[in-house]
């Protein structure tokens, strides 16, 4: 019986994981007005040897909540200047989908350079947009 309990506590527990983990986390950091609600489209991580080198989601949102979420990273002075983090998956799907990314000069977010790196790269299809938390 209580191995039951166990296995029903760590499933709830692993089940509490939400699949906007990402953006929930750059959201919280860069204190976003408004509430969005992206759906998963796709995502992955880079193997490391204790944790992820990096993970990676995308997004889906209607047009509208892009226009606003591109406002709020146009606006915000917590995102810089950031490059293109390669993934060979993420890369393939910009890649297979003829998109591009139009933040490139405000898509780098982080509380410190030496913790945890997100990228949010918006895509020209003004529908999907991706997040990518790289870890030191």
């Amino acid at each position: 019986m209580n191995r039951l309990l166990l296995i029903v506590a760590i499933l709830s527990f692993v089940s509490c994981k939400t699949d906007t983990e990402l953006f929930d986390e750059v959201n919280e950091m860069a204190q976003f007005d408004k509430v969005y609600k992206p759906t998963l489209i796709q995502s992955g991580k880079e193997s490391g040897f204790l944790e992820p080198m990096a993970e990676y989601s995308l997004f889906r949102i209607d047009s509208l909540d892009f226009r606003n979420l591109e406002n709020s990273i146009l606006a915000n002075d917590r995102f810089k200047e950031g490059s293109f983090y390669f993934n060979i998956e993420l890369n393939d799907f910009i890649y297979n989908n003829d998109l591009e990314i139009v933040n490139m000069s405000k898509s780098l977010i982080t509380e410190n350079e030496y913790d945890k790196i997100y990228y949010l790269y918006l895509l020209s299809d003004r529908e999907t947009f991706a997040v990518y938390k790289v870890n030191h």
